[in-house]
């Protein structure tokens, strides 16, 4: 699917990270969350009407919380495609991907971003982590609509996560949304310096 005709390209102040995005979007470096290690950056990128599309986030602490059994969800990957990431990865388990994925609760919930980490075995996760871990001591980092998607209760906020009635219209959204055509070169596009 073709993406926007124009584009340009963000970099922080301190040249460590920089990504391609369509020129009428907007990327702002804003206070990163509480926790992030010293140095962590986090960049949001919204369209010209103001709705978030993704935050660019690093100096992330690992996670490895745990995932009881009764806890896990049955995820499915619409899209994964390898790309080339500029930057010394940490001790992830897979080459680095752009990820669309979806995971099973009382609605399909997708999420699109960046990962060199397998979502869970045998198809189920407590949730699906939108990161790429970093060389050790600087963190990880995160590239995509949530850090980290789960399997949301009735009455939880579900965005910047999309949910679908079905695996069908997730995957149509993969295959036909300009936006999310945009989302996938943007992430690709990522590159970070260490």
């Amino acid at each position: 699917m073709a993406t926007a005709a124009s584009w340009k390209t963000f970099s922080d102040p301190a040249k460590t990270v920089s990504f391609d995005l369509p020129a009428d979007w907007i990327a702002q470096s804003v206070a990163p969350e509480a926790g992030t290690l010293p140095g962590g950056l986090k960049v949001d990128v919204k369209k010209p009407d103001g709705t978030f599309v993704a935050a660019l986030r690093t100096g992330l602490p690992p996670s490895s919380a745990d995932c009881p059994e009764g806890a896990r969800h049955p995820y499915t990957v619409i899209s994964s495609v390898p790309f080339e990431l500029a930057a010394q990865g940490g001790d992830g388990t897979i080459p680095p991907r752009m990820v669309y994925r979806v995971i099973q609760g009382y609605r399909y919930f997708g999420s699109y971003g960046i990962t060199n980490l397998v979502g869970g075995t045998d198809g189920q996760a407590c949730e699906l982590r939108n990161v790429v871990r970093g060389p050790a001591g600087t963190g990880d980092y995160s590239f995509g609509d949530l850090v980290a998607l789960k399997a949301f209760a009735p009455d939880e906020k579900v965005a910047p996560a999309k949910a679908f009635d079905t695996l069908g219209q997730a995957a149509q959204y993969v295959r036909e949304s300009p936006d999310f055509a945009n989302v996938q070169r943007m992430l690709m596009s990522l590159k970070v310096k260490n």
